[in-house]
């Protein structure tokens, strides 16, 4: 699976295995014919995979996909209504003036970061059509650190409800007066160090599965690198004995099924033979070319 929703089709196993679609295909007939596989609403599954597959691994590995899933999905999801501070814009903040005072600079400063604080927790909501005026008269009125507690649940709590919000202004007033935080609330600074971790540990799963990726393609390589510097006896050796494995009826019309089979069995001959070996030429060194 893909997903814990998304079955591999054959296009993808192709894309992953580097072989051509044709192959996959006719690959998986040859299983499903040969009772090696079912197929059931499109997913693939391997009979008998308790025998190849450590099934408390497997369980474990589809836990944690399930899990670093639902933390993408939550991650994308506050993406939308929580953007990063850093990326907020400030084009809604008042100019100041060039012959304010120090100290009214000092305080205009302070109200201009609180408002572009707002507009970041209003990302998304009906909250937004609020002016500049109003925040700053709630901020005087209010104190700055309950007006922005104010709007976090305030804008959270439409979040959760959505419906229409005719008097923003006076809704986020409603909520400055008498201002009670839900059990449910999580305080920004805290969602979003939270965001942060997970888009962190997103990067470096993904960092992870381009790196298995990268491994298979090398050994895609050096398999088929290894292929073509048999001599054409030995590989028709493996041609043969891979025919063999199947029906004779169809060993015929799978002929390039047969040849990618025959090369997994002189790759995996090659590698054993390598584990015996003391000294001598090393196929790892395919991996390298």
């Amino acid at each position: 699976m893909i997903s814990d929703t998304m079955p591999y089709t054959p296009e993808t196993i192709g894309v992953v295995a580097n072989m051509p679609l044709r192959i996959v295909q006719k690959g998986l007939e040859t299983f499903s014919v040969l009772g090696m596989i079912d197929q059931d609403e499109g997913a693939v599954f391997i009979k008998n995979w308790a025998k190849y597959q450590s099934e408390d691994k497997l369980g474990a590995r589809r836990e944690s996909d399930r899990k670093r899933k639902q933390r993408q999905r939550d991650s994308e999801r506050e993406k939308i209504f929580l953007p990063s501070l850093t990326t907020a814009s400030r084009d809604s903040c008042p100019s100041l003036s060039r012959d304010v005072t120090l100290e009214n600079k000092e305080e205009h400063r302070l109200e201009d970061t609180t408002q572009e604080h707002l507009r970041v927790l209003f990302a998304g909501t009906p909250f937004l059509k609020i002016l500049d005026s109003e925040l700053t008269s709630f901020c005087k009125t209010y104190g700055e650190q309950r007006l922005v507690e104010a709007a976090d649940v305030a804008a959270e709590t439409w979040r959760r409800r959505k419906g229409d919000v005719g008097n923003p202004a006076g809704y986020l007033r409603s909520f400055c007066v008498d201002l009670i935080l839900p059990g449910w609330y999580v305080a920004f600074e805290t969602r979003n160090a939270a965001i942060q971790a997970r888009e962190r540990e997103n990067a470096a799963q993904e960092a992870e599965l381009e790196e298995l990726r990268s491994k298979e393609r090398a050994e895609t390589a050096a398999r088929n690198a290894f292929w073509e510097s048999l001599p054409k006896e030995d590989r028709q050796r493996y041609e043969t004995s891979a025919r063999s494995e199947l029906p004779s009826a169809l060993a015929s019309s799978l002929t390039t099924s047969c040849v990618e089979t025959a090369k997994f069995l002189a790759w995996e001959d090659a590698l054993r033979s390598q584990q015996d070996r003391v000294g001598g030429a090393d196929i790892s060194s395919c991996l390298n070319e």
